[in-house]
């Protein structure tokens, strides 16, 4: 099997947060999943510890052992403005960051667009992580985090709703109207009633009547307990499992 494994082209798909790293080996041809490995590590936001990381995950799958035909890295960070395509000037990304983030003069930009909702996703990459992966793989795709769950979120729910995602003590609201991003924002949280509390405030702010909008809610954990607290206040709402809308969550060794 080593030997098939080997000569075989894989595709590497790597998820980096502040507190994990997941990264998954898939057979570039199928698809089929060959393995998925997550590290845990105590929080940190520097960008030479998140490397650090990469590298212990990397190695405990042994990358080296295969023949890398793609990879592509999705992280998760802070950094980050969404700007409708109305209002996006290439060329002045640090100007819609400023307000954000801090940012300084050797700071770099990546934009992704999301092209059916006409908004634009400017943010701070690694560039350092990037760096060590093209040296390493000859080239890469990366995506912001935010990217990836408005786009699965629109797919799911592209008319009226609001969407919750819920993950180790890190919030995310996106509420669509008519097809459109008309809140998109991400909170820390201490407890569900924080949680429950968020997305009331939203509901009142963008004047929802709670009967007629949909609400999704993802969470990593807790979701009986969760139906059962929120139910009281919120109708037509779902809960599934954070797995049901990422598939790098659904398993690892």
């Amino acid at each position: 099997m080593s030997g098939l494994i080997k000569s075989s082209k894989v595709a590497l798909e790597i998820f980096l947060t502040h507190t994990f790293c997941i990264s998954s080996v898939k057979y570039y041809e199928s698809g089929e999943l060959i393995l998925i490995k997550k590290e845990v590590f105590e929080k940190t936001f520097d960008p030479e510890l998140l490397l650090l990381n990469i590298k212990k995950v990397l190695e405990k799958i042994e990358i080296d052992s295969y023949s890398v035909a793609e990879t592509k890295l999705i992280f998760d960070n802070n950094y980050y403005v969404l700007v409708p395509d109305s209002l996006y000037r290439k060329g002045h990304e640090k100007t819609y960051l400023k307000f954000n983030t801090t940012i300084d003069s050797r700071d770099l930009t990546a934009v992704d667009n999301l092209t059916k909702l006409n908004i634009n996703n400017i943010y701070l990459p690694f560039v350092n992580i990037n760096n060590y992966l093209i040296e390493k793989f000859k080239k890469i795709e990366f995506y912001h985090f935010n990217t990836i769950t408005i786009n699965k979120l629109f797919e799911n729910n592209s008319y009226n709703s609001l969407n919750c995602i819920i993950e180790n003590f890190k919030l995310r609201l996106l509420v669509l109207k008519n097809g459109e991003v008309i809140l998109f924002n991400s909170y820390e949280y201490k407890t569900l009633d924080d949680v429950l509390f968020y997305i009331l405030l939203a509901l009142n702010d963008k004047n929802y009547r709670r009967k007629n909008i949909k609400i999704n809610i993802f969470s990593l954990d807790k979701v009986q307990e969760i139906k059962n607290k929120f139910s009281k206040f919120l109708e037509n709402m779902t809960v599934k499992k954070v797995e049901d809308l990422y598939s790098f969550y659904s398993s690892w060794e």
